[in-house]
């Protein structure tokens, strides 16, 4: 009960965004609403007419406010380029939302239809999984994400009063918003095609080991042939259809990942760019705090804090989501691996072989455009980028000093 009271408030929440276009029904599950992409599109379009207003009215007023401090003016540009970034990653989400309704209520339709033939045969262990897992979106919803915009909200630290100055910072806070709620979208897929993935393991590892028991009890089953027989067609059957299960929830996530790979990528950029500049700007803080106390203020060093470890955790946990699902879709090429030295009938050979072949033929990794792989390896990646970029900028500060 608790599991779905979750899911309900990450429908509906996210419905209020814009970023579900589907109407949720008891019977049917989710079905495409006309209403409900209406509301899609006039959220996506106040968001792109707002954002772009808000953004060009900073731009004008603001531009030349601190060209007497040269870091402070670097700090500025690297921001204008965050917003930017961050300004096309909404729309991008809105329109490939809107473009590909049809296709995604197909793709989460027999997404649906596929966890719910995996977890009829799960036990309450297996349940008590997808708890956590619901419980844990909640909890990174409420405090990661609501929690932290609000405090961004009430901690404002500015001290110049211009209209453009409260207006880029409330759009900004809305839009980081919207940007970490489509990440809620993609971890849930990503988590609930994991577990999905490490059912399908369970039973084919029970499947794989109930035929190795012909190996390790030779004597007892070599007087039943008729019942190894039965055995051996069950476990053909079951090989089968987990085999279907697992190449079709492939399929399904390398789709939704197609379709939104770019609105990813600008995100991960827009991480970057965040990480890079507000780590820099806690350096020039605690550096230049004397000489310019207008600008620098400890509610902008505090935000600053809370920004890094905002976007840090959106990264590493997108990360440790695509990492996790493709580690559970390359796991039954080792259970199939395992040798039964034993008798089995043609057909339960070719069904493992056919199972096996699959696997290793299919890269189930979470590749972002084609130029890299989104799992815990782009997180140390990025994590020395930032370091050599940083170094890059304190030198630079240093010269001018």
């Amino acid at each position: 009960m608790m599991v779905r009271y979750g899911l309900r408030a990450l429908y509906y929440f996210h419905s209020i965004l814009g970023l579900v276009p589907y109407e949720l029904n008891n019977q049917n599950g989710l079905r495409r609403s006309k209403c409900k992409r209406q509301w899609t599109l006039t959220i996506g379009c106040t968001t792109v007419v707002l954002v772009g207003f808000s953004f060009c009215t900073v731009w004008l007023q603001d531009t030349l406010s601190f060209a007497t401090f040269v870091d402070a003016l670097l700090i500025r540009s690297l921001v204008l380029v965050e917003f930017t970034i961050r300004y096309g990653t909404v729309v991008l989400c809105f329109y490939q939302l809107l473009r590909h309704e049809v296709s995604l209520h197909r793709y989460v339709q027999r997404f649906v239809v596929i966890g719910k033939s995996v977890i009829v045969r799960c036990n309450s262990r297996s349940y008590a999984s997808v708890q956590r897992m619901v419980y844990a979106l909640v909890a990174k919803m409420l405090i990661a994400d609501v929690g932290l915009c609000t405090l961004f909200a009430m901690n404002s630290g500015i001290k110049r009063h211009e209209t453009s100055a409260h207006v880029y910072r409330t759009v900004n806070i809305y839009v980081v918003m919207m940007s970490s709620q489509f990440t809620n979208l993609l971890l849930l897929m990503l988590l609930f095609g994991s577990y999905v993935y490490g059912q399908i393991n369970k039973q084919l590892d029970r499947t794989v080991h109930r035929l190795a028991s012909f190996e390790t009890q030779q004597s007892y089953w070599s007087r039943r042939r008729v019942r190894v027989q039965q055995i051996c067609c069950d476990a053909s059957d079951t090989i089968d259809r987990l085999c279907t299960l697992h190449q079709e929830l492939t399929e399904i996530v390398r789709a939704i990942v197609s379709i939104f790979q770019l609105p990813v990528l600008l995100m991960n950029l827009n991480q970057f760019i965040v990480i890079v500049s507000r780590i820099y700007f806690v350096y020039i803080l605690s550096a230049q705090v004397k000489h310019r106390s207008d600008y620098m203020s400890y509610h902008r060093f505090f935000n600053s804090i809370l920004y890094i470890c905002f976007e840090a955790v959106q990264c590493f946990l997108l990360a440790l989501g695509s990492s996790v699902i493709a580690q559970e879709a390359r796991r039954p090429g080792t259970t199939m691996n395992v040798f039964v030295n034993a008798w089995l009938d043609t057909r339960t050979e070719r069904s493992i072989e056919l199972f096996t072949l699959a696997v290793l033929t299919t890269d189930a990794r979470i590749k972002i455009g084609g130029m890299y792989v989104l799992n815990m390896a782009f997180v140390f990646s990025l994590a020395t980028t930032v370091n050599m970029y940083l170094i890059v900028l304190v030198q630079f500060q240093l010269n001018i000093d």
